[in-house]
């Protein structure tokens, strides 16, 4: 049934604190929905002309989150998109090299298709992804095959993941350049440095820009050095092109590494889960506990969202999901900022703890207009609305 014209709107989020980079919105406003859509934005919208009104005030109101790096195919430990990324304001995720040109196919079809989440891929550089003995593999390792398959579901497939290669040399890495240029994709890289392979020159000599290394905060791959200062190369591959997602995951985001860098404003350009079995687990690598680690940190609430909505959109090709213009598809997070005496963890050098006096939680998320999550029920009507049970006769 359409909307009539007493009832414009599907529902509005009243009260709440806006924050939508894209636009340069960051102040008490209301929004309103119609359809999927984002309908309007602006202060005291008329109620009336809603079907339901929710109160959110004291809340932040965000675009649904986008975790550019999670495993949910492939990896042993990987998990159901669902159960972790709705109830924690994540809309869109993207599954970091989980399948690859031989396996995307079967990901698709037990996976994303299946999915409230908007699920997209990087497609791994090897033919299997991380099934079996993952990523070892160098005759798997084809270029032109992987470009075939992402030309085939361009819908769905963002990019390539090279990563975890324990053997000598560059040809998983200059494979996947290869792909994502033939593409126009971009390339997701996790490789420890070696002494064959160090890190000044796998960005500076061989990752071409809008590459993105993960895990940038990792203690393995040392972005400072003795005295806390970030290495030089790490700014010239910045003013190179390439980018530094976070990559919490079980192992790789140090407070040491994050506090220091940040200080020195050196902030990631997307935050990321590496959302696992293990990484849930150990550190609860949910997007709002990493942006509240990367709050803790030193990072503002604005550069926090940024980079966790729409400059990931940007780099999966959609900035329509990263933002709340009007007419833009109604994905959105209804964030708590908590404050108490909360310990956040971090792990690469067993787990430490960082006090803080915030945290991030979800209260609702919204995906299509809809929504999927509401903890506190603020959308519901009271139980005291309940109608009488139906009475079954006894004859």
């Amino acid at each position: 049934m359409g909307l009539s014209e007493k009832k414009q709107f599907d529902l509005i989020l009243k009260g709440g604190n806006i924050i939508d980079p894209a636009n340069n919105i960051n102040g008490k406003m209301d929004i309103a929905i119609a359809d999927k859509f984002i309908a309007k934005i602006g202060k005291e919208i008329d109620v009336g002309k809603a079907r339901n009104v929710v109160d959110v005030s004291g809340m932040v109101i965000v675009p649904g989150l986008i975790d550019l790096h999670a495993h949910f195919f492939g990896y042993f430990a990987s998990v159901q998109p669902d159960p972790h990324c709705i109830p924690n304001g994540t809309t869109t995720a993207v599954d970091a090299g989980g399948s690859g040109y031989k396996t995307f196919d079967e990901f698709n079809s037990r996976v994303i298709s299946k999915s409230m989440t908007r699920v997209f891929a990087l497609l791994n550089i090897t033919g299997e992804g991380m099934v079996g003995e993952p990523e070892q593999d160098l005759e798997g390792m084809s270029a032109e095959f992987t470009a075939k398959k992402i030309r085939q579901r361009e819908d769905l497939i963002v990019g390539v993941k090279v990563a975890h290669y324990a053997g000598p040399g560059w040809q998983p890495l200059d494979r996947g350049v290869e792909a994502v240029r033939e593409t126009g994709t971009f390339l997701m890289v996790d490789q420890t440095p070696q002494s064959s392979r160090p890190m000044d020159k796998m960005m500076l000599d061989h990752m071409q820009p809008g590459d993105i290394v993960t895990h940038c905060y990792a203690y393995s791959k040392p972005m400072i050095d003795s005295h806390n200062k970030v290495h030089s190369y790490f700014y010239e591959a910045r003013n190179k092109g390439i980018l530094f997602d976070v990559g919490h995951g079980a192992g790789s985001f140090s407070f040491k590494i994050a506090k220091n860098a940040i200080s020195q404003n050196f902030l990631p350009d997307t935050i990321s889960t590496d959302m696992h079995v293990n990484s849930l687990v150990s550190n609860h690598a949910t997007m709002p506990e990493v942006m509240s680690k990367l709050l803790a940190c030193g990072m503002n609430l604005n550069d926090v969202v940024q980079k966790s909505t729409y400059e990931p959109s940007k780099k999966i090709g959609r900035p329509d999901l990263g933002s709340l213009s009007e007419s833009t598809i109604a994905d959105v997070a209804v964030l708590k900022i908590s404050e108490g005496d909360f310990g956040l963890t971090d792990n690469g050098s067993g787990i430490r703890v960082l006090n803080s006096n915030k945290r991030i939680e979800c209260e609702m998320t919204i995906k299509d207009g809809k929504i999927l999550w509401d903890i506190n029920g603020r959308s519901k009507d009271n139980w005291e609305s309940t109608p009488p049970p139906y009475q079954i006769s006894n004859v």
